[in-house]
């Protein structure tokens, strides 16, 4: 009976030439054909070029799946800010709701602030802060976090000041007087706001012009903006593309009535009745003018 191994071996041929054969005086040692020793298997091995293959198409594969799997990931990203947005556009009917269908006090010098000192005590943060909003992580969009939250901490975290260097400006969750978000809520904003239309100006038509924000939940409907980020020009200040991907003050003004200077590639607006808009880049057109000194552009 044979062995477990000898029961697993399989016979393989070997060239003729690298048969031992027994001369009588001493066995062959090597084969005169290929130099091996005799009744060896010669050993498969890649050449350099089939390596190199092999290489190259894998760096081919990798080309083609690693933008797909970034879109993917930007999307899912896109889909949590979507879900931040209801749940702050809920949190603010729940409060007018409660208040007669008022809105919260936004008198603050622009829409993503949230609590400024003229109103500290009487401000968004601290009238709907816990009751209403006691999520205070929905107030973190995952795309600007990645851009935006090592620039400003509280863009990491509502726990967060602005940065180290302040105890004046932060989250929600922080002492600060200067409380700002990545999220302009646009509802009830106090400043005179005037509603331009596409090429940036008043026009005479008012149904042309972007529809005012509105102060009460009577006046909210489908066409009028209530939340989104902030995209904005100011004359002699800073650019805020803090949109989706966008960077600080990364780039110039185009034509004076385009929108050539932001990076950001789409922007997520919550409409009043509830439901929400994906713009991409070419329909992000001025909307509405006045916030910081009065002279503000807002693109969405």
């Amino acid at each position: 009976m044979k062995s477990a191994g000898h029961s697993r071996r399989q016979d393989i041929a070997l060239p003729r030439d690298c048969v031992s054969q027994d001369s009588g005086e001493s066995l062959h040692r090597f084969c005169s054909g290929c130099g091996r020793p005799n009744g060896t298997i010669p050993a498969l091995a890649f050449t350099l070029i089939e390596l190199l293959v092999v290489i190259a198409i894998i760096a081919i594969l990798a080309a083609l799946l690693l933008p797909a799997l970034t879109r993917a990931k930007y999307s899912g990203m896109r889909a949590s800010c979507l879900n931040n947005i209801r749940q702050q556009y809920v949190s603010q009917i729940l409060f007018a709701d409660d208040n007669s269908g008022n809105f919260a006090r936004h008198d603050d010098v622009s829409p993503d602030y949230h609590r400024t000192p003229p109103n500290v005590g009487q401000s968004i943060v601290d009238l709907m802060r816990k009751s209403y909003l006691a999520n205070t992580s929905v107030l973190i969009c995952p795309i600007t976090r990645q851009n935006f939250g090592q620039t400003w901490w509280n863009y990491e975290s509502m726990s967060k000041f602005a940065d180290g260097t302040t105890r004046d400006y932060g989250g929600w969750d922080t002492t600060a007087s200067y409380v700002f978000t990545p999220y302009m809520w646009l509802a009830n904003l106090t400043p005179l706001m005037q509603y331009v239309d596409p090429s940036g100006r008043v026009n005479p038509n008012s149904e042309l012009n972007e529809p005012a924000w509105p102060t009460k939940t009577q006046e909210c409907s489908s066409r009028r903006a209530f939340i989104t980020h902030r995209v904005s020009k100011t004359p002699g200040s800073k650019f805020w593309d803090v949109g989706h991907m966008g960077r600080f003050d990364a780039t110039t003004l185009g034509a004076s009535t385009g929108f050539g200077w932001s990076v950001t590639p789409d922007q997520l607006v919550g409409q009043a009745d509830g439901s929400t808009i994906i713009r991409k880049k070419s329909l992000l057109l001025p909307r509405a003018y006045g916030g910081p000194g009065g002279v503000t552009t807002y693109y969405y």
